[in-house]
């Protein structure tokens, strides 16, 4: 489509996003020659009946009315023009030169607390404008920042005009649940519930500019328990006065947020208007300089001459009384550590650094015995549907099947038909090879998701993922229960069936009953305080999920790829064929180890995040890769109280001030080093509790002896 001329004027450049219902183009005005460049949004319909033609033309003279009050103001792109062409819709806006706010940031370039009390009234100023006009954007974020190359200000884009009205149109024709505009750590409760306020707006403002100082993504920040409300303050370098400003801003609870943009800025211009904030000084500092020759200072030479000076005592004794002292600093630090974990205070750190170790390690790159057949926007847009046809889904499998593969596994709910075809699907989901989903849920009486009537339940798995407090994914469910039914994974479906031809099967292992045995290997299950968990939620029976790459860990080819048979059999003949969305339409996303690791939010998608499970399964059945290991309690226990006895010990024999901090700093390195090694031979070991089990008995020796020494 790129370089086609809409409406006889509009020349498409490039694309700039994509979405369910059309996409996002940059665009050349070609009558008008000195703004030339413009945005083209479309709407692609996905029904062609004049009854939803009708029902959308309404819905856009509605939107267009919005823009162009919105476009009025100096900092929101100017709306230009409106036309419908080939059963399609077409908005144009005013492009705006200049980079987002989303590129300027990064855990290494944060704003100052000036730049950003100044993002705040810039955009602030915005917001007082749009929601006057009843409007609400519902979608802040720094990505929708854009500041502007001609003056500095920043322009506020993305209204979500073009999935409003998509959402709109499947809400009257179709009555189908649907997910309201907003992105994950900057939309607040009340607008995933469906019911947002202006002071949703505000809620993501203060997350933008708090991810702006903190230089980290809304979703790795902690919430308190209690009250929901995020743990950010630690990480951000500013007055109380701002932080007293954007902690109201993120209430979790919408009715103790400021309820206006203008109550806001009210609040910042009391903060400029307020006194600087008094700084505590050592009184060392401020004392007169006369002072240092009063008589006393006299009186305190002679005192320090007059004192007697204390015998030194021989070396075995002085040895012994560290070994004392090092020893009771070392067992009280170790057990208020031990509390803490307890307590799971340092399973959050414990976690952020297995991810940093997962995202280290070398790539093992794609797996020859798997393929994805990925059902992307592109193919969506081909397709002209939200989800493919069970017809179309039925025709890649008879394709697939042609080439012999080992096992195809179907990561798509097929609870409800989606006809046309609904038949012809049902009859290739009956052939043995080919393993299809449910979702259990809770797990209490019935699934979330049901699967297909008619699939026999040796070719069912459920495509559950156990997700951590803090939404990332670092565990795998093999077998899981609903209504005290024993039910397999996804994964380990596909996996069996792969290796079944092996003569490898899941079986009790010879040591325990209740751990299951491939080959000669036991799958161990995860206990609650597994590695750096110390309250994990173990319910089912939980391995460590051992990724194989970041990106995809297989070949991939698009699902009309296969549709029109466009793929190399060889590709297909004797492998693990997983066929699923990637699209961002279909909500099928998670956050992994590797995303907190990317300048942008990255999340992978639940048909690779499978095939990375079908792979591990694999390498540890057929390739000898061990799974993740951990110490049990008591060994962990023991690691930590070593650490604090070389901490305690350094702090003992090294006096020099600057010698111990290089070695404390050394042994630091060492720690670091010793379990990113251990990490690389799949075992996990604490590594934030003996740091600081170092570092706090160190202190505490130091400040023992300083106390003696008074």
């Amino acid at each position: 489509m790129l370089e086609s001329l809409l409406r006889k004027r509009y020349k498409l450049v490039s694309v700039l996003g994509a979405g369910g219902f059309g996409q996002t183009y940059l665009a050349e005005d070609t009558e008008n020659p000195e703004l030339p460049r413009c945005v083209v949004k479309q709407f692609k319909p996905v029904k062609d009946d004049q009854q939803f033609l009708s029902i959308a033309r309404r819905l856009f003279d509605t939107e267009v009315k919005m823009l162009e009050q919105l476009g009025q103001h100096p900092q929101i792109p100017t709306f230009l023009n409106f036309f419908e062409e080939n059963g399609e819709f077409y908005l144009v806006q005013e492009f705006i030169d200049g980079q987002p706010l989303s590129e300027e940031l990064s855990p290494a370039h944060r704003l100052t607390e000036a730049e950003a009390i100044e993002l705040l009234r810039d955009v602030l100023g915005i917001l007082v404008f749009v929601h006057s006009q009843q409007v609400i954007h519902r979608d802040i974020k720094p990505s929708n920042l854009i500041r502007r190359k001609a003056d500095g200000q920043f322009v506020l884009i993305d209204f979500g005009a073009v999935k409003e009205i998509g959402t709109q149109l499947l809400s009257e024709t179709e009555q189908k649940f649907t997910v309201g505009i907003g992105t994950q750590g900057y939309t607040p409760s009340e607008q995933l519930a469906g019911r947002p306020r202006y002071c949703s707006d505000i809620y993501a403002l203060g997350m933008t500019v708090i991810q702006s100082l903190t230089g980290t993504q809304p979703t790795q920040l902690l919430a308190d328990p209690e009250t929901g409300d995020l743990l950010w303050q630690t990480q951000a370098m500013i007055s109380s006065g701002l932080r007293s400003i954007l902690e109201k801003m993120v209430r979790y609870h919408f009715s103790q947020r400021y309820q206006s943009a203008q109550e806001v800025l009210q609040a910042l211009d009391r903060l400029a208007e307020a006194p600087l904030e008094s700084t505590m000084m050592p009184s060392s500092l401020v004392m007169p300089t006369a002072l240092l020759h009063h008589p006393i200072a006299d009186q305190m030479d002679r005192t320090i001459v007059d004192t007697p000076v204390r015998p030194v005592k021989n070396w075995r004794s002085q040895l012994r009384k560290g070994i004392q002292i090092v020893a009771v600093a070392a067992v009280a630090v170790t057990g208020l550590l031990a509390g803490l974990r307890q307590m799971a205070w340092l399973e959050a750190p414990e976690l952020a650094v297995y991810d940093h170790w997962v995202r280290w390690r070398p790539d093992a790159g794609i797996d020859p015995r798997l393929l994805i057949v990925e059902i992307s926007e592109s193919d969506l847009q081909t397709l002209r549907r939200g989800t493919p046809s069970d017809r179309d889904v039925a025709q890649v499998i008879q394709k697939l099947r042609q080439y012999q593969p080992r096992v195809i596994g179907l990561d798509l709910h097929r609870d409800l038909p989606q006809e046309p075809g609904h038949a012809e699907l049902m009859q290739q989901l009956q052939f043995a090879d080919v393993i299809t989903i449910m979702k259990l849920g809770n797990g209490q009486s019935k699934f979330d998701i049901p699967p297909p009537a008619g699939v026999p339940p040796e070719r069912l798995g459920f495509n559950d993922f156990p997700i951590d407090p803090d939404n990332v994914l670092r565990r795998s469910l093999l077998y899981g229960t609903n209504a005290g039914q024993r039910f397999s994974s996804f994964s380990l479906r596909l996996a069996t069936r792969y290796l079944k031809p092996s003569g490898l099967i899941p079986k009790r292992s010879d040591r325990s009953a209740e751990v299951m045995q491939l080959g000669d290997v036991n799958f161990w299950p995860l206990n609650p305080s597994f590695g750096g968990y110390q309250q994990l939620d173990a319910a089912g029976y939980q391995v460590m999920l051992n990724y194989r790459s970041p990106k995809p860990p297989a070949r991939q080819v698009t699902f009309t790829q296969v549709l029109n048979g466009q793929v190399d059999p060889a590709w297909v003949k004797d492998k693990v064929v997983l066929i699923g969305t990637t699209a961002a339409s279909g909500k099928d996303l998670f956050y992994t180890p590797f995303s907190s690791g990317k300048s942008e939010e990255h999340l992978m998608a639940g048909v690779v995040v499978h095939a990375q499970m079908v792979s591990q399964i694999l390498s540890v059945a057929l390739d000898g890769t061990p799974l993740i290991w951990a110490w049990p309690d008591w060994a962990e226990l023991l690691w930590i109280g070593g650490w604090a006895m070389a901490g305690g010990s350094l702090a003992w024999f090294v006096r020099h001030p600057f010698l111990f901090i290089m070695g404390t700093a050394g042994m630091l390195i060492v720690l670091v080093g010793t379990t990113f090694i251990i990490f690389t031979h799949a075992g996990w070991l604490p590594s934030v509790a003996p740091a600081i089990a170092l570092v706090l008995t160190g202190v505490t020796v130091v400040s023992w002896r300083s106390y003696q020494l008074e």
